[in-house]
């Protein structure tokens, strides 16, 4: 099959491609910038396209003769406030690819979204992916089968969630003051949702459905934090911090380059991201965080 897949070069992507790579299927992955991410062609069978996925009619020239399109693109923050940068990237980038889709004749649709993904959710993240689900799962539907992933927090080498905090207490001596520290996370390793995703494809049982995933076990941000501590064997203590010292953290964090914490995702953190898994993941943070995170 001719598989395409939006959002390719990323953290989930270049997993979801090391295990394409063991397939026959052709792989073509559309890229901002084909230079920076030129270290894909290693792969067999893999093509690198530039272009800009939200305009539509270049999505639409690359995407013909794409049997199944597999869309992994998102944002955890964004520049301002208003929501805008939240809309292009999730809600109305769905809208192209029902348009492309329909249009080249598209029949098989995978998309990432996100545990608690609600039109009607706390944050412009879950607002925005919840509204893309809608449309994907209103519409698609009437003319590919779709299917929809929604994992809690995303962990593994190279991540953007262990890495972040790791990278954190790097410059934090004795204390780490934290935000929403009784927030509770079930993380889903990333290559065992990579092999659930690669063998969607073609299972029937999945077609135009959604599928709530979890890992093995539940955490708070607390106890995640002192895991990686743990792990880092460094002597600092956790500071939780109540609701009004860390959505003020969240408001300062919110003008540090990179936004390291942000109000939108102190938003999301008030509601827990655990479920009862559609889906048996095995892999817990005691066992993998230790691969990628070495003590100092």
């Amino acid at each position: 099959m001719n598989i395409t897949i939006l959002g390719g070069t990323g953290f989930v992507g270049m997993s979801i491609i090391n295990c394409l790579a063991k397939t026959e299927n052709n792989v073509t992955i559309i890229t901002r910038d084909r230079e920076k991410n030129k270290k894909i062609l290693v792969y067999p069978r893999v093509k690198l396209i530039e272009a800009d996925v939200h305009n539509l009619e270049a999505l639409a020239s690359y995407t013909k003769n794409t049997d199944v399109l597999v869309n992994l693109i998102g944002i955890l923050n964004e520049k301002g406030h208003s929501g805008r940068g939240f809309r292009k990237a999730h809600s109305d980038l769905a809208r192209n690819i029902l348009n492309v889709c329909k249009l080249n004749n598209i029949k098989r649709i995978l998309h990432m979204s996100a545990l608690n993904a609600d039109p009607k959710g706390n944050s412009h993240y879950l607002r925005t992916k919840g509204e893309a689900e809608s449309y994907l799962m209103t519409y698609g539907k009437r003319f590919a089968n779709v299917t929809i992933f929604k994992p809690s927090v995303i962990f593994g080498k190279n991540d953007n969630f262990i890495l972040r905090f790791s990278n954190l207490l790097n410059f934090m001596p004795f204390i780490f003051p934290l935000a929403c520290h009784e927030a509770k996370f079930a993380p889903v390793y990333v290559e065992e949702l990579s092999e659930f995703i690669v063998n969607s494809i073609k299972n029937t049982k999945s077609f135009n459905k959604k599928y709530d995933l979890s890992g093995p076990k539940d955490y708070t941000l607390k106890e995640i934090l002192e895991l990686i501590i743990q792990t880092k064997k460094r002597k600092i203590k956790v500071i939780p911090l109540s609701k009004k010292l860390s959505k003020l953290q969240a408001i300062i964090m919110e003008f540090i380059p990179g936004k390291p914490f942000s109000i939108d995702n102190f938003n999301s953190c008030q509601i827990d991201s655990i479920c009862s898994s559609d889906y048996n993941f095995y892999s817990d943070l005691e066992t993998i965080i230790p691969t990628y995170i070495n003590p100092q």
